[in-house]
């Protein structure tokens, strides 16, 4: 069972670097391809999402070298903070134009549903940080 856990474990940093290699290159090119929502504001906000992405893969190839319980519960957590952050950038600049009030007030209430479950999800990980046994 245990050995099952480390395979799954190690198998969902592998795909997580993988997909935060790819949504590196995607987000950086976004305003190359003129996408007729994503503003030029993007660029204020560009050096935030690098940095939330590039520490998700970083924190993830940390879990994928050593990852006992504490260690993982605590990367979980930081890597939580930084996506906070940047998801909260995201929100006060809000890089988007839908030029359709609905898809931006939706888009608007998508962001603070994500930034409330990765406060949510940091306090699962706290709590089971605080009664590992």
């Amino acid at each position: 069972m245990e050995r099952n856990i480390k395979k799954e474990r190690t198998s969902e940093y592998i795909i997580a670097i993988i997909f935060n290699l790819i949504f590196l290159y995607l987000i950086n090119n976004l305003l190359n391809w003129n996408i007729y929502f994503i503003t030029p504001a993007l660029n204020e906000i560009l050096w935030i999402i690098n940095l939330s992405i590039l520490a998700t893969i970083i924190g993830n190839v940390l879990l994928l070298l050593y990852s006992p319980e504490s260690f993982r519960y605590i990367m979980k957590i930081i890597m939580n903070t930084i996506n906070f952050i940047a998801i909260y950038f995201v929100y006060e600049v809000f890089p988007f134009n839908f030029y359709n009030s609905f898809f931006n007030w939706g888009l608007s209430i998508f962001l603070i549903l994500i930034m409330i479950g990765l406060v949510i999800a940091s306090l699962v990980e706290v709590y089971q940080l605080a009664n590992k046994n």
